[in-house]
């Protein structure tokens, strides 16, 4: 049996030549039935994010994963996958595992030490465990990329600190005020951006409102945080009763303006504003505003960058952890090997000996045969006692050539 994984990833193909080949989480239980069905493979794992698609593959005999590939894409109606084929990295066993390994602890990811790869990797996993293409091979790998991700964020401070843009805001706010989270915060725009600030206020316990030009799609994505959707318009009515603003919207000009803040009686009541968007969102002339205090993206993405820094100091720690984890994976196969090996020799030992004593049948009484064929039964027994170490030499032996 052969483990690899073939695929590309941010590293070697850009977000234009990825994206026709994008797979949505619910389509990958799927995608592992159909992957095997085409590729002939024995087990397989379809692993699909924005920044990845990968294809953890287990084969009796060497195989071509580029036509795999490509004819798993045809089957899904694109057009010359051959070409994109090309560009992909094709792994093998341990360099597959340490792949794997380095994919589910953030060692490989576009944020170093970011978490959310790890749950698409759950998610894969548990796709192709529910598509029955997960074998003996496959169930070891991920659970050793599993423990190597929990190792990494226990053992190391690689996971520690904002993850990305979104993050840094929520924690530059938590430390503005001093670990006290705001009453009341308004979110403007709907994307991946303020989903990911509404469930981290979410979590904090802030009564949080989502603006945005389309109402209902607000009101969509506040539903599922037990949010208050609201249009822009009303944004001057509400601003008053907030303490934080978080603002990431493609408005080509300014969302929260003087007029906005002018409007709103508020008091001696502190105002944190974040703006998360290029081209700004906020007006900066509010950060002269008594009691306003105003984040613009870059200010955020320095604080992305220090978290950065501090995590890469992490690197060697988190890679010895995952070259461990190799070797338990290495050794644990080549037990496996020789395993393999043992059963198969003392099959082909087994048939060679019903072929000889079925020679020498008619010339034993009964009972002697008997006696014989407990005696062949025993010794190939003895034999096989011998075969770890013997195979084991012979593996040493490859080693030295």
């Amino acid at each position: 049996m052969r483990f690899s994984v073939f695929g590309m990833n941010h590293r070697n193909a850009p977000l234009e030549v990825r994206e026709p080949y994008q797979l949505a989480r619910s389509e990958l239980e799927e995608a592992c039935r159909l992957f095997k069905e085409v590729s002939g493979c024995k087990e397989v794992v379809v692993m699909a994010t924005c920044h990845r698609i990968e294809f953890y593959r287990v084969r009796e005999v060497k195989g071509n994963p580029r036509d795999e590939f490509a004819a798993f894409y045809r089957a899904r109606g694109l057009a010359d996958p051959e070409k994109t084929a090309e560009i992909c990295y094709h792994l093998h066993e341990t360099s597959a595992a340490r792949h794997l390994f380095r994919v589910a602890s953030g060692l490989d990811s576009v944020i170093l030490g970011e978490d959310q790869v790890l749950h698409q990797l759950k998610d894969a996993y548990s796709a192709a465990c529910a598509a029955s293409t997960a074998g003996k091979i496959l169930h070891r790998a991920f659970h050793l990329a599993f423990t190597v991700s929990k190792r990494v964020r226990s053992e190391t401070s690689l996971g520690a600190g904002p993850r990305g843009v979104p993050g840094a805001a929520l924690d530059l706010l938590k430390g503005h005020l001093k670990g006290q989270p705001p009453a009341q915060a308004l979110i403007c725009g709907v994307n991946d951006a303020t989903e990911i600030i509404l469930e981290g206020l979410s979590r904090w316990g802030v009564a949080a409102i989502l603006a945005n030009r389309t109402l209902k799609r607000a009101q969509k994505l506040a539903a599922e945080f037990g949010a208050t959707a609201i249009s822009l318009d009303e944004i001057p009515q509400v601003i008053g009763r907030v303490e934080a603003v978080f603002s990431a919207t493609a408005a080509p000009g300014y969302m929260i303006t003087r007029p906005h803040c002018a409007l709103a009686d508020r008091g001696d009541k502190p105002l944190v504003l974040m703006d998360l968007a290029s081209p700004r969102d906020i007006d900066p002339a509010l950060a002269d505003l008594p009691g306003v205090t105003l984040f613009d993206l870059q200010d955020i993405q320095h604080a992305v960058e220090r978290c950065q820094q501090n995590r890469a100091a992490e690197i060697p720690q988190a890679q010895d952890i995952v070259e461990e984890q190799v070797k338990v994976y290495s050794n644990w196969r080549k037990q496996e090997r020789q395993q393999t090996k043992i059963l198969d020799l003392h099959r082909e030992m087994n048939r060679l000996r019903r072929e000889e004593l079925e020679k020498f049948k008619e010339a034993f009484r009964p009972s002697d045969y008997r006696a014989l064929e407990s005696f062949s039964h025993v010794l190939i027994r003895n034999c096989l006692k011998l075969a770890p170490k013997m195979l084991g030499e012979q593996e040493e032996d490859k080693k030295g050539e």
